[in-house]
């Protein structure tokens, strides 16, 4: 069963407040890979256009999300535009198609991914994994030591 931990329980008593200003975080790979076949038998992983990338787990988002500017450097291909609501209000923003691959899971998310604002904000990461990436695992959050492990 692979599992991986995404918090800061390394860092000692600074553990939950790392875990706080930064949240959980989770190394993955972006990109459009347009020969992936996640029907294949052993699944294929897809051929990344950036790996390494933090991505925040966050329970707050439905869906997975891509950093706007990063999905433009990537050139993943615009295939919408749909309403999305945070923070600051509702706004339209493209939707692109890629695939984020978690290689410490083993596990790909395909499809089509909203571009967020997240590098422009200030933000450490350049990814969302939101629920519909969550609803594959079990996640741990123990907010007083800073530990989140995820495991399938």
């Amino acid at each position: 069963m692979p599992q991986v931990s995404c918090g800061f329980d390394s860092s000692g008593s600074q553990g939950s407040e790392l875990l706080v200003s930064l949240g959980p975080t989770i190394q993955v790979d972006i990109g459009f890979d347009p020969n992936y076949h996640p029907e294949a038998r052993p699944q294929s992983v897809p051929v990344p256009g950036i790996t390494g990338v933090r991505a925040l787990v966050d329970t707050g988002a439905m869906v997975s999300c891509i950093d706007q500017l990063l999905a433009a450097q990537l050139n993943l291909p615009v295939v919408d535009r749909a309403p999305v609501s945070g923070v600051h209000g509702r706004h339209e923003a493209n939707v692109y198609l890629a695939q984020i691959h978690t290689p410490s899971l083993g596990f790909t998310i395909y499809g089509e991914f909203v571009g967020v604002d997240l590098q422009a904000g200030g933000q450490a990461h350049s990814a969302l994994m939101g629920r519909t990436f969550l609803r594959n695992f079990r996640m741990i959050y123990d907010g007083r030591s800073g530990s989140v492990i995820i495991s399938s």
